[in-house]
Order: structure tokens, then sequence, then C-alpha cells
């Protein structure tokens, strides 16, 4: 099985990062000798088991940066995250896309194929509509000690939330709202748990929460099938939205040719 792979790159920098990398968008910010943008399209086009790739965001300056290959297409970003994944989504559509779709953020200039390849092949043991990794704090302090990421204390361990998702194509239209909500509480771990009621709350703040009782209660709330994956790889949990995510891609990355 292959997938069609949606890159959303209007992301409009934070006033925190534009003080030390003048880029109103998060994609064109400059990590080591490339914008933001090509590290996450290079370990996407390196991904074997990825067929079409969609960026979507400011086409102009995207395709004076991203190679020009048969299986690259731009579009024009959203006025928020929703609306460009829906702009990308809706060419695909029309490009008869794959079953399921890989989508991920702009500012994770960490991902590797390895990662993205392994979050695949996790996602194929189950049958589920909507897939999304979580890694484990001992994972993400081992490969990058002392990033400052946040953490929920689960039973299962304690875990931070990944920064890409697969989802179901035909179930795209059916799930453009519940997405806006997850992107804008994707932060915030309790305001998470209140989209599912208070009974996740309760669960949350008195940590008896599991995985398997948020997947339950997604499916309850949305009629959804959620799988979350553990990944063992870092990467897929480091995002850049503060200066210190900045400097730690520097750090880390500063040096990357292709």
């Amino acid at each position: 099985m292959q997938y069609d792979a949606i890159i959303l790159a209007g992301g409009e920098s934070s006033s925190e990062l534009k003080k030390i990398a003048p880029y109103d968008n998060e994609a064109l910010i400059i990590v080591g000798n490339y914008p933001m943008i090509y590290f996450v399209y290079h370990a996407v086009r390196q991904c074997s088991l990825v067929r079409k790739i969609v960026v979507s965001g400011p086409v102009e300056s995207l395709r004076n940066i991203l190679p020009r290959e048969e299986n690259l297409f731009f579009v024009e970003g959203g006025e928020n995250a929703v609306e460009s994944f829906a702009n990308a989504a809706n060419f695909l559509k029309s490009e008869e896309a794959t079953e399921k779709l890989l989508i991920m953020p702009t500012d994770i200039p960490f991902i590797t194929a390895e990662a993205i390849t392994d979050f695949l092949h996790r996602s194929r043991q189950s049958n589920d509509d909507f897939y999304y990794p979580i890694t484990s704090k001992e994972v993400n302090e081992r490969s990058f000690p002392g990033v400052r990421r946040t953490y929920v204390r689960i039973q299962d361990g304690i875990f931070t939330g990944g920064n890409l998702f697969l989802v179901k194509t035909e179930l795209i239209d059916d799930i453009l709202d519940l997405l806006l909500q997850l992107v804008i509480r994707r932060k915030n771990p309790l305001a998470m748990a209140r989209l599912f009621g208070l009974g996740l709350v309760w669960k949350f703040i008195t940590r008896t929460l599991n995985i398997a009782t948020a997947e339950k209660r997604f499916f309850q709330v949305t009629g959804i099938r959620g799988k979350a994956i553990i990944s063992p790889y870092a990467q897929i949990g480091v995002d850049v939205d503060k200066p210190s995510d900045l400097e730690l891609a520097q750090k880390y990355l500063g040096d990357r040719v292709f």
C-alpha cells in the first residue's frame, strides 16, 4: 500500500520566532543551509511508501524552494491549518487519492523517512480510521536532552503528542470540524480531554486514564475509530514553535547537506 501526503506550509511564524527569524511564514525559516520546509519535504520524499506530495501554502515562494518533480504539487493555503488541509485534500481527491492520507505540518525539520515509514508500518497493524503518533518522555529526552515538550502522564506512561497523522480519505469531509478543534487544543491536554466529556477529564486529573479508554471515548463521541501509535522516534514529537526549538534545530541540523 502507498499513501499520498500533505504538508501544511501555510502557518504564520509565532511572534517569539519572528524576533530571531524574521519570516512571516514558518516554512521559510532558515535552518542551517535550507528553509525549514525542505527538511520535511526531503524526509517525505525519501519514504518509499509515499506516492504524491501536496504542499499547501504560499505557492510562489514554495515553488522556488522545492524541486520540480512529477509527483509534487502545490495548492494555496487557507486561513488556518484545517482550511489548508481541506484545499490539499480536495486537490488529491480530484486526482484519485490513495485510501489513506498522511498529513503533517512544516515545522518538524527533525522528521526522518525512517520515522515516517515506521509510523505507517505500525498503522497497518489495525483497521482504524484515524492514526496519531505519541512518543514517550524517555524517548524524547534520550534523543534530545533537555527538550521542552508538553507531556501527559497516563497509566501507560508519560507521553507527548506527535506532529503527523493518517486518516482515511473517505472521512475527510466529515472530520474537518473535529480537526479544527484538535488543532486548537493540541498544546493543552486538559482542554483536549474536555472535548470528549467530563468523564475523560476526571480520569485525566486522577491519572487513571489510559490509551484504550481514550480511544474508546474518541469513537463514542466522533464515530471515528482512532488509534494511538507509540513511536520510538523522538523526531515525530519535536516541533519548532519557539526560539529554544529553533536553537535546537540549528544545533542538530545546521550542518545537514542533502
